[in-house]
């Protein structure tokens, strides 16, 4: 059976294609003030535990005290995420809610093992295989990572399958990603694609609790219970404002608010601005004008707020389409491209491309340290690229690879600039400055996992590895999650929090690397051997050598 999951920040679906067409289904039941509101198809993505040590999940989850949301939002940058007071690793977390989006579906007689799974079309690579792992940790094999607005504009084409250019608005609880789309008979090609990384629901959210918190007396006082159900009423307020131009928002204690849909655009001002530069930077990209574009379709709950439809609407000359849920659509999407790989539906096809330049950290011909790109941004993947570099200094017996991630534009330090996984690499025959060329080659597959191979100048293989494994977490703890979540589903029982793994805490990773982007490549053998030593101590988990790294880079504080 094909099935599509859109796994969201704020909100989960399940899809699948039957009868010719993809069905979301009902995969939790909102609470009666939230009836009629849209949410009869998605399952928030919320864990938590109860008093009595029962695992909750969607709604149930949503409101207790200390819950989980917006797990999603961690899987690029963190580690370890906390559910009412215990300390979990986000890839357990992950890993249970993936796990209950089966055995919702299940429920509801749709049994599955395999399943295209949804990310943001700006998502970064680690929180893409973090995403693919977490589901296959759940027993669910991931025919395909395809990007959230492509699998949107797939579910609009079901109605509108000539060619055209589409312009896809995928705004939900906690990312914004704008894409330019070609639908060519039915085959969809990524043209470009930008995206602002924390901008969503949850922001609109803390932009009405800002402007009306002040009005509010006592809030200090308030019990966490108390301040759970605010938040809740507060997010249903600006949902309700995106049907009605009033909306009353409960106080603790027995007070209202009484909130118009002016006063609630007012709050989200700023936020609406996000929007306009990813939309601009796709046009540029291509040189387009906003009637290049046939069509405009909208995708994610933010989007039902009308102010940010008018916004869209104003920037690209057009209304956008009606007639698609942006609750379900991105799941009903992924459920079509499902059935397009298990052949259930040739007419159609997909591409994706690339989000973010791939490439190394190498030395330019100023003696700089720069981003050298493999794999531009909006490349088709799959992709293959190779290109050569020499060794920086005589007689050179290892060289430094990075797999770096982000904008060659921008500065190396740039945050946008992410080292993804880095290798120290013997050579085994080295050669003076000029000589002894290194060919290094990036796949990219729509698996979303790089692969990495170099080879020397003879031909010899010098790396062949992947980016799949910076996680921080070994083969055996993932064992061991998958283990601990299948038997948690199965006892309704949330385990006490997991010891974290041997991994580099952000402190650690930011020091690991001036060590070795900013200091190794320039000193000597001797220097480079001691700072490699520590390099490795740090990172087996050894906290001590994280000061001794410190203190051995302080001389070379000129290069810092």
């Amino acid at each position: 059976m094909a099935i599509g999951i859109d796994f969201g920040t704020t909100n989960s679906v399940v899809a699948h294609w039957h009868g010719g067409k993809a069905e979301p289904l009902a995969i939790d039941q909102p609470p009666m003030e939230w009836g009629g509101l849209g949410f009869d198809r998605v399952l928030p993505t919320v864990i938590a535990r109860s008093s009595a040590e029962a695992l909750l999940f969607g709604w149930e989850a949503k409101q207790i005290p200390g819950n989980l949301a917006a797990v999603k939002r961690l899987l690029r940058t963190e580690e370890r995420a906390e559910v009412n007071g215990e300390e979990y690793a986000i890839e357990e977390v992950v890993t249970l809610l993936f796990g209950q989006l089966r055995r919702a579906a299940a429920g509801q007689g749709v049994a599955f093992d395999r399943a295209v799974v949804t990310v943001p079309a700006n998502s970064r690579g680690l929180a893409r295989y973090r995403t693919k792992l977490c589901a296959g940790m759940a027993g669910v094999q991931v025919q395909a990572l395809i990007n959230e607005p492509t699998a949107a504009a797939m579910a609009y084409s079901m109605r509108s399958s000539h060619e055209e250019n589409l312009l896809v608005v995928d705004w939900g609880g906690g990312t914004l990603d704008v894409t330019v789309l070609r639908n060519v008979d039915g085959i969809f090609m990524e043209q470009a694609s930008k995206g602002v990384g924390q901008s969503g629901g949850l922001d609109f959210d803390a932009a009405l609790a800002r402007v009306l918190e002040p009005t509010i007396d006592g809030i200090a006082n308030w019990s966490p219970g108390a301040r759970a159900g605010f938040r809740l009423d507060l997010e249903r307020a600006k949902v309700v404002l995106s049907k009605a131009e009033e909306a009353s928002v409960p106080i603790p204690g027995g007070e209202y608010r009484h909130v118009d849909r002016r006063y609630f655009e007012e709050a989200i001002q700023e936020r609406l601005k996000d929007v306009r530069e990813p939309i601009a930077t796709c046009l540029a990209d291509l040189g387009y004008r906003p009637n290049d574009i046939d069509a405009v379709v909208l995708v994610g709950g933010t989007c039902n707020i009308p102010a940010v439809r008018n916004v869209v609407a104003e920037v690209m000359e057009q209304s956008p389409v009606s007639g698609i849920d942006p609750m379900t659509c991105v799941a009903e999407g992924a459920a079509i491209a499902a059935a397009i790989l298990d052949g259930e539906l040739a007419s159609h096809d997909f591409f994706v491309s690339t989000e973010h330049a791939l490439g190394t950290i190498a030395l330019g011909v100023s003696r700089e340290l720069e981003f050298s790109p493999l794999i531009p941004r909006n490349h088709k993947l799959p992709a293959r690229a190779t290109d050569s570099y020499l060794p920086a200094t005589d007689m050179q017996d290892s060289v430094e690879i990075q797999v770096v991630e982000g904008d060659p534009a921008k500065p190396l330090d740039d945050i946008e600039n992410v080292v993804m996984k880095s290798w120290t690499v013997p050579i085994a025959d080295p050669q003076p400055v000029g000589l002894g060329r290194i060919d290094l080659t990036y796949s990219y597959d729509t698996d979303g996992i790089l692969h990495v191979e170099a080879q020397d100048h003879n031909g010899t293989v010098l790396l062949d590895d992947d980016v799949s494994h910076g996680v921080g977490l070994g083969r055996r703890d993932l064992v061991e999650i998958s283990g601990r979540a299948s038997e948690a589903l199965e006892a309704g029982r949330l385990p006490s929090g997991s010891e974290p793994a041997s991994e580099l805490t952000p402190e650690a990773r930011k020091v690991v690397s001036r060590a070795r982007q900013k200091v190794m490549p320039f000193v000597d053998d001797d220097d480079r051997t001691r700072l490699m030593s520590l390099v490795e101590r740090c990172e087996s988990g050894e906290k001590e050598a994280v000061g001794e790294l410190e203190a051995a880079l302080s001389p070379f504080s000129y290069l810092l």
